[in-house]
């Protein structure tokens, strides 16, 4: 009961924005913050930013590592949130003289919609990523200069994430599924008076059963998890420790 209770004050707390604040275990929270924001805040993730050394030449290359520390609770959110490469989108780089460096090549961004059907209806779904409690989760960015042009000079990076929060997820479907399920919204859809009610029945059941020994079929490849969009329920802005190099 009391998992839940928290659990419930994160979703409203991130549905109005309260958590954009809410950074690492290391950051105080502001003056005034209420309880409801404290108890939710610990169960955010916290974001370590690393890299193996802090002096590089310029032909080196500056790999970077995320650690994804996640708080007390199984929390569904986008995958292109917590893996490699597009978890490090919002790179921040600034330099000694406290100018933010252009990013030169922007880092890709996977295109994870699809279209899911369930009870018999269209769901738009981003695909997904069930956060474990207390799972670290570690992604690598391979060289930092092949997304900043950096002269000799010391700089600070740091990151931000977006943690979007759904709290419900469906199962991949196959191509195949999908079409069966097209054929059934067809079938219910049919209004020719001679499609008789029990013929109705009879052709659903049937589909249902082919798309039955399709996800048995495929089940081991269907392993993703997609999440709909309108079961999004809020998300915060997080942020990551700050990680100083030297370029020599």
């Amino acid at each position: 009961m009391k998992s839940l209770i928290l659990l419930n004050i994160l979703l409203i707390v991130c549905l109005f924005g309260c958590l954009g604040s809410q950074q690492t275990a290391t950051q105080p929270m502001e003056p005034g913050t209420s309880s409801a924001e404290k108890e939710a805040a610990s169960v955010l993730a916290v974001l370590e930013l690393s890299t193996p050394k802090t002096t590089y030449t310029t032909q080196e290359t500056i790999p970077l590592e995320l650690q994804i520390q996640n708080g007390q609770f199984d929390l569904l959110v986008p995958i292109s949130s917590v893996t490699a490469p597009s978890a490090f989108k919002q790179l921040t780089v600034t330099d000694s003289n406290g100018v933010v460096v252009k990013m030169k090549k922007p880092i890709p961004l996977p295109s994870t919609l699809k279209t899911l059907y369930k009870d018999g209806k269209t769901l738009r779904c981003v695909q997904g990523f069930d956060m474990k409690a207390e799972l670290k989760q570690k992604v690598s960015l391979k060289d930092l200069l092949s997304h900043y042009e950096l002269e000799p000079g010391n700089y600070t990076v740091k990151l931000a994430i977006v943690l979007e929060v759904y709290n419900e997820f469906l199962e991949d479907q196959h191509p195949q599924i999908i079409e069966l399920q097209q054929d059934i919204m067809r079938i219910q859809n049919n209004r020719n008076p001679q499609f008789t009610p029990e013929a109705k029945k009879e052709a659903i059941s049937y589909t249902q059963d082919q798309i039955d020994v399709i996800r048995e079929k495929y089940k081991d490849e269907l392993q993703n998890i997609y999440l709909p969009l309108p079961s999004f329920r809020g998300k915060a802005t997080l942020e990551s420790n700050t990680v100083s190099i030297t370029i020599e």
